[in-house]
């Protein structure tokens, strides 16, 4: 079936159930006297349009009015009364059901105060037109013994009654997605009985509006009606909109028709409408407070609801970030630690109270930046504050902390009152960041520094002499015969004994001095002192420390070095032009037989 079909089929059952309810309260009206003070239909049918999605569609409002008109004239009302009824019939439907639809007042819509407030404000305005249209014809049907204005009010109270009883739980049903969420957020976060326990209080609420109500044909006091206001609050408060609108709409129902049957105190065939429309208005009032307060207890609900969907996203966000949250009252001292920022450092959630703690557990070399770096953000020098600290874990260790956080509040004065932030675990980034820094600048296999380390110590070593004075020294050394090494024992062999050159070296130098790998079997010395001999006592105890035998699975290696030394006393010097003179008297040794040292002595001699 098309959705137009659908829709047109829908239109001519509503019109059909219109007319029968219509039909039957003139019948039943007329003949007990009631006909001005009971008319449910025009509420019914906006309570259907409403669940239909169409509370603003004129069609719909046309085929109304003709279906009313249809009744009045099959009842025996002439034609242009029954035209004229339907007409204004149709009217308050349409004008009551477009102010539902510009003030927002749908199903589409949480339930809140401004909805139960608008709902008030249009069932007593949107009757008012249709009111004063249908008057007319009325007024003209009694002979104009009725004046227009009587009729009018007696119209307009009861379509505004009726609206304010029929539609509340037509507009706030909710769906069964809606009622699941509901219930299983009560379940997981709430502190409310089981469901078995809900239920009973639900029938021990029902009971108490039942009793209130039958307080009033047994005692014949009109005023005892009241009293089912407080049981409706009972609803508004546990159960929610919906239960507290259905409740209600039962309850006058009830009501109503206890009064049409001669149980209400003065409900007599007599005098029947005088007591059925206060009847309605008292009802009709009495259930607004209980709407409202719904209204305030479905959006606290709602808030709860988000900020504890908040509050679990916030946490699975830090949770999978790695990071504890803090919030720090500086004029106090007193801070607030998330259980993920106390594990983090192997304490409690008590243990780990203080912002002083806190302070303690960090390392004494990183406290100060620290610190600076905060007060630095509290006087506004910074748009947020951040550190990276070492702190002691519980376990005695030391892990990499990156501490952020912003001031949110401060004193009138700007002084910082209140700061938040977090805390993430980065000792596996300062881990990797440190083993990535390694090898950048250290030879892979022999763990020396390499060349661009080399380098960079020429550089410092020039700005040590110009500040200090004295004298800078490269030593160049080669193995010796090393490719033979490769050819006779393997390349593991070859490699094993690059390893042991280097453990040598750095055994050897002094602490102050720099070994590096330059490539192949190729190292180098950086050194600093005063005089050349320094240079010539270390050249000599290099090459006998690393002329040791080697021994390996299945070899034996007696390896040795040559060594070309270049020394300098000025800064210019140091650089390519001192590599380029150790390397010359790296080339003398070797010509002289190897396994020996040879200075650079200058003007391109060798000594």
């Amino acid at each position: 079936m098309s959705l137009s079909r659908a829709r047109m089929v829908q239109g001519v059952l509503l019109a059909l159930g219109y007319f029968l309810v219509a039909y039957v309260t003139l019948v039943y009206g007329r003949a007990h006297g009631v006909a001005a003070v009971v008319w449910p239909a025009n509420a019914m049918a906006l309570g259907a349009l409403i669940f239909l999605k169409r509370a603003g569609c004129m069609p719909e409002f046309a085929a109304l009015a003709a279906s009313n008109a249809l009744a009045h004239w099959v009842i025996g009302d002439g034609v242009g009364p029954s035209i004229a009824i339907g007409l204004a019939n149709g009217m308050t439907i349409g004008a009551t059901g477009w102010l539902l639809v510009r003030t927002g007042v749908t199903q589409e819509q949480p339930t809140r105060t401004r909805s139960v407030l608008a709902l008030f404000f249009i069932s007593v305005v949107g009757p008012f037109p249709g009111a004063v249209l249908g008057s007319i014809p009325l007024s003209f049907a009694f002979g104009q013994t009725v004046g227009i204005a009587p009729l009018a009010f007696s119209w307009w109270l009861i379509e505004a009654v009726n609206f304010l009883i029929l539609l509340p739980p037509c507009l706030f049903w909710r769906s069964a997605e809606q009622r699941r969420v509901a219930a299983e957020f009560r379940r997981r976060f709430s502190n409310e009985p089981s469901a078995r326990l809900r239920t009973l209080e639900l029938a021990a609420a029902s009971l108490t509006l039942a009793m209130a109500g039958a307080l009033v044909p047994l005692t014949g006091e009109l005023w005892l009606i009241e009293l089912s206001g407080t049981a409706l609050l009972w609803f508004a408060l546990r159960f929610g909109m919906f239960y507290t609108a259905v409740t209600a709409l039962i309850f006058s129902v009830c009501a109503v028709t206890s009064a049409l049957l001669g149980y209400w105190p003065g409900a007599h065939d007599a005098n029947a409408p005088q007591v059925l429309l206060p009847l309605q208005a008292m009802l009709g009032l009495t259930m607004l407070p209980a709407l409202v307060v719904a209204a305030i207890v479905s959006q606290r609900e709602r808030a709860r609801r988000a900020l504890h969907a908040d509050a679990r996203r916030l946490s699975y966000a830090l949770e999978g970030a790695n990071d504890g949250l803090w919030d720090w009252d500086l004029p106090s001292g007193q801070g607030f630690f998330s259980q993920r920022a106390a594990r983090m450092f192997g304490y409690g959630p008590e243990e780990f109270r203080t912002a002083s703690r806190w302070d303690l557990l960090i390392h004494e070399d990183d406290r100060g930046p620290a610190k600076a770096a905060f007060e630095a953000h509290a006087r506004g020098e910074t748009p947020f504050y951040e550190a990276e600290v070492r702190c002691r874990h519980k376990d005695g260790s030391w892990i990499w902390i990156h501490d952020r956080g912003k001031i949110v509040e401060r004193a009138a004065d700007g002084t910082a009152i209140r700061a938040v932030g977090t805390y993430t675990d980065i000792s596996e980034r300062k881990r990797l960041e440190s083993a990535l820094e390694h090898l950048a600048n250290h030879d892979a296999l022999t763990q020396l520094a390499n060349r661009a380390v080399f380098e960079r110590e020429l550089d410092r070593a020039a700005a040590r002499m110009e500040r200090h004075g004295g004298r800078v020294a490269v030593l160049l050394i080669d193995v010796d015969h090393f490719k033979s090494v490769n050819d006779t024992f393997g390349h593991a062999a070859g490699d094993a004994l690059l390893v042991t050159v280097a453990r040598r070296l750095r055994s050897t130098v002094r602490t102050s001095d720099l070994a590096a790998r330059l490539g192949g079997d190729e190292f180098a010395v950086v050194a600093c002192g005063q005089s050349a001999g320094e240079f010539d006592i270390l050249a000599e105890r290099l090459c006998g420390a690393l002329s040791e035998p080697l021994e390996g699975p299945g070899y034996v290696i007696k390896p040795s070095v040559s060594i070309g030394v270049a020394v300098v006393n000025s800064a210019s010097a140091v650089g390519e032009e001192i590599v380029a003179r150790a390397d010359r008297a790296l080339y003398a040794a070797k010509k002289d037989g190897r396994a020996t040292w040879r200075f650079f002595a200058g003007a391109g001699k060798v000594a």
